[in-house]
């Protein structure tokens, strides 16, 4: 899930329910100093890069609807920002550093809940620092000094037209995909009354060939419906604790 085109100079790259990253800049809906939902996991205890944004070119900043507002808030964010873009290089969806999401008119054209677990599924990305775990692992890999860079640019760099540096970091992406499509799912689930059925995998089986590949991100697409169905139980109590 993912897209929107921003102007960044090489962009850097990787992340969506359909697997990319891009940074850009906007405008953003500042979120009242939340605390994490209980059942929320930990973020990763690693440095924080500095991620620069480039002017965005062909994207429209959206309002924040309260639901996509309220996962938002289950995770923990401060702030976060939605652009829409007709651009869909990147797959109907994507997320950038630190704080935004974009979407384009396929994902716009989702079944709320489908589009409800896309957004949540961004929203994992970000609020679980994959951005900034990529950042270190690329460096890691690529057998730089410590802190050789506070930019997170620099570090995604690194993996362009380095095939061997993205098979050796294809497992951590792949963990933070099936990280961020149960979460996701479990955030959609309380803010939006969204049932895994009616959501994740409502999605997922209309990408059904999607996924898969040497160093992809992405599992198949019947490969994360299977991991996804033991979370079932859990999203329908979430359903059940959120006010309605």
């Amino acid at each position: 899930m993912f897209k929107f085109a921003c102007n960044p100079s090489r962009p850097a790259i990787r992340r969506g329910v359909a697997g990319f990253l891009l940074v850009c800049a906007g405008f953003s809906s500042r979120i009242a100093a939340p605390a994490p939902a209980d059942w929320f996991p930990d973020p990763p205890t690693l440095r924080h890069y500095v991620w620069r944004y480039q002017p965005c070119l062909t994207c429209e900043t959206s309002a924040v609807p309260p639901a996509w507002l309220r996962m938002a808030e289950l995770a923990g964010l401060q702030t976060l920002r939605i652009f829409h873009s007709s651009d869909e290089t990147f797959g109907p969806a994507y997320s950038a550093a630190p704080d935004v999401i974009v979407l384009t008119p396929s994902a716009l054209k989702l079944q709320a809940c489908q589009l409800a677990f896309v957004v949540g599924h961004e929203i994992v990305h970000i609020a679980q620092r994959h951005f900034d775990e990529d950042a270190n692992a690329l460096s890691v890999f690529s057998g730089m000094p410590g802190n050789w860079t506070e930019r997170g640019e620099d570090a995604m760099q690194l993996s362009e037209g380095n095939f061997g540096l993205a098979l050796r970091v294809s497992h951590l992406w792949q963990a933070q995909e099936q990280e961020a499509d149960w979460i996701g799912a479990l955030l959609s689930a309380q803010a939006s009354g969204c049932s895994i059925e009616s959501g994740a995998l409502a999605y997922l089986r209309q990408e059904i060939e999607a996924g898969g590949g040497v160093a992809a991100a992405h599992a198949p697409s019947m490969e994360r419906i299977r991991q996804l169905l033991p979370f079932a139980d859990s999203a329908k109590r979430l359903v059940e604790l959120e006010p309605r």
